[in-house]
């Protein structure tokens, strides 16, 4: 979100269009109404385990509410990793999103070497 007042959580960001900003993490609906937010205020080590990367530690507390329900999540690639699926996978929320081969935990066959053309997708 744009913000040009001052704050110590405010963050630089050099690809985006908008430099400064406050960065939020949203979980919404499908009709983009806020289920539960989180701002971002540094790198949140309190969370996160030697197991759990900080990013992890996010999503999972976002999703704490919705639980055993069945929802489905999806995400960009940032977020995403065979860890936090798995994770959620075991309370019940089933989850879809990009990931990069280089992935930590991806598995071999989904490797460097995958010659997907356009409209190509690799499941898991």
């Amino acid at each position: 979100m744009l913000f040009k007042g001052r704050a110590i959580f405010k963050q630089y960001i050099p690809k985006k269009h908008k430099w400064f900003g406050i960065k939020f993490y949203k979980l919404y609906d499908s009709k983009e109404y806020t289920i539960n937010m989180t701002t971002y205020l540094g790198k949140d080590r309190k969370w996160a385990t030697p197991s759990m990367t900080a990013t992890h530690a996010t999503v999972t507390r976002l999703a704490a509410r919705n639980e055993h329900v069945g929802h489905n999540f999806y995400m960009g690639s940032f977020h995403s990793s065979p860890a936090l699926f798995d994770d959620l996978h075991t309370k019940t929320i089933h989850c879809c999103g990009t990931v990069r081969p280089n992935t930590n935990g991806m598995p071999k066959k989904f490797g460097h070497k995958m010659n997907l053309k356009r409209g190509d997708l690799r499941l898991r």
